[in-house]
């Protein structure tokens, strides 16, 4: 792990850090293998226009407190070693403390996942988001809810850390869109859950 604190790149008023390979090559692909292979997927349906639809990606949660998210209630695993190691991790780079994990699994590239912000009820409006991502590239898009123009693509490789921080989730929604082509990829966002 990088002993570096120092974003690599920032976006929108200091809103969205980077900070590149804070995990060499040979560990977040080592990572990624171990929270593919320990995590408890769950591969949900949900009802759209009448017809069941499965959700384009695996996902898990994890932690102290249940979270409510693509309109289903996940009642959060226990805490792993890992998800703890990583936990601190997260903290560390953020001086923030996390109680919830949402893990999402994209095994190809037509898994994604559609604009959203993170603003449920049970997250303060102006909170910080951790994200950490293993395995392939895939681009991270952030656009503004209104000046729909506003629009920003950043490629986030295997190893990165990504925090979003302030009013970001008030004003803009973010997405991983389908590709033709993308290696399988990992990513794990931690939160601070309300209630």
């Amino acid at each position: 792990m990088s002993l570096n604190h120092v974003p690599e790149e920032r976006y929108l008023d200091d809103r969205v850090l980077l900070f590149r390979g804070v995990f060499d090559p040979e560990t977040q692909a080592r990572l990624f293998l171990r929270l593919r292979e320990e995590t408890n997927w769950l591969d949900k349906t949900f009802r759209s226009d009448g017809k069941e639809v499965k959700l384009p990606r695996l996902t898990a949660n994890y932690g102290e407190r249940a979270y409510n998210y693509s309109g289903f209630l996940f009642s959060p695993e226990p805490w792993t070693p890992l998800l703890e190691e990583l936990k601190r991790c997260a903290e560390d780079y953020s001086q923030e403390s996390f109680n919830a994990l949402i893990l999402q699994f994209y095994r190809d590239g037509q898994d994604s996942v559609g604009w959203h912000s993170d603003d449920d009820p049970c997250v303060d409006p102006v909170t910080t988001l951790v994200s950490l991502s293993f395995g392939g590239t895939r681009g991270f898009h952030l656009r503004h809810k209104l000046q729909k123009e506003q629009h920003l693509e950043i490629p986030v490789h295997g190893g990165d850390l990504l925090i979003m921080r302030g009013d970001l989730q008030q004003h803009y929604v973010h997405k991983i869109p389908k590709i033709a082509q993308a290696e399988p990829r990992i990513n794990l966002t931690f939160r601070q859950v309300m209630r």
